[in-house]
């Protein structure tokens, strides 16, 4: 006898995460395309916009739960296309503070306004109670993985 399959949270869960991750990849690349910049810069693009007085890479290696190497990628290409600029660099610029250029904040804050469309229309059906359910939802079980990632299961 064959047995039934059921899909539990944890099928739910990764799915729905890898999807919503996948898609959001795709619109991310296609908003960053018309200046030569990978999708995955738009996070990078959007702490900076938040810290006017600019990050190191460390800091925002942090705040974007990314790698160093990763980062340092990012600043260069950002750099090479005029959205990001150094400033107090040491030697090595590792300690440097980074910062977006005029035109990078003008670019960015356009972006933000997309990225804001793309989570209203994704969150279309959701009464404000649901989608602060579902954002605080979100923000526990992350928190959670976290502690488990970095100390394991009991």
């Amino acid at each position: 006898m064959m047995e039934k399959f059921e899909v539990g949270r944890f099928e739910v869960f990764t799915l729905a995460l890898s999807e919503i991750m996948s898609n959001w990849n795709k619109i991310a690349t296609e908003e960053l395309k018309p200046y030569g910049l990978k999708g995955g810069y738009v996070v990078y693009l959007i702490a900076l916009f938040k810290a006017p007085h600019g990050l190191t890479a460390a800091n925002l290696s942090q705040m974007c739960n990314r790698d160093k190497a990763e980062v340092s990628r990012a600043v260069k290409a950002l750099e090479l296309k005029e959205f990001v600029i150094r400033t107090n660099t040491t030697s090595t610029g590792y300690r440097a503070s980074i910062s977006l250029t005029q035109k990078g904040r003008e670019v960015t804050h356009s972006l933000r306004e997309r990225v804001k469309l793309v989570v209203e229309k994704g969150g279309e059906g959701l009464s404000d109670s649901e989608r602060d359910i579902f954002y605080n939802s979100l923000e526990i079980i992350s928190k959670n993985l976290k502690v488990i990632s970095e100390e394991g299961l009991e």
